[in-house]
């Protein structure tokens, strides 16, 4: 009889070459859940405080560093979830989000997803 027995497995390492992030890797049983974005952009940040490096392997920014989400204005790095809590803030249209947000405001590539994102939030507040 072969008897397979299933690990709990959860595992989360981060390299480092002086202060520049190399590679995170998570490896889990289950779906980890990291925020690309973030993690993306970790490889270009300076990491000089050695403490705050242990954080990086929650896969997420702190408390204190909100998800922006995936990016939607690429001209200025706004967010979906950004563009989310500015329409729960009232902001109700994509002229609006350009103000609070400047996204749609310079080549306005994503104009089109941010009425997306904006009608999205609408349908579900309706419900």
């Amino acid at each position: 009889d072969f008897w397979l027995r299933q690990i709990a497995l959860n595992v989360r390492y981060a390299w480092f070459d002086g202060e520049r992030l190399v590679c995170m890797i998570f490896i889990s049983n289950e779906p980890v859940e990291v925020s690309r974005v973030w993690a993306v952009e970790q490889l270009s940040a300076n990491h000089t405080n050695l403490a705050a490096r242990a954080l990086l392997v929650a896969g997420r920014p702190g408390k204190d560093m909100p998800d922006r989400g995936p990016i939607v204005c690429s001209c200025f790095s706004v967010g979906a979830h950004e563009i989310a809590q500015a329409i729960s803030q009232g902001c109700n249209s994509v002229a609006a989000i350009g103000v609070k947000l400047k996204a749609g405001t310079n080549c306005g590539s994503c104009k089109s997803e941010i009425s997306g994102i904006i009608n999205g939030q609408i349908s579900i507040a309706a419900q």
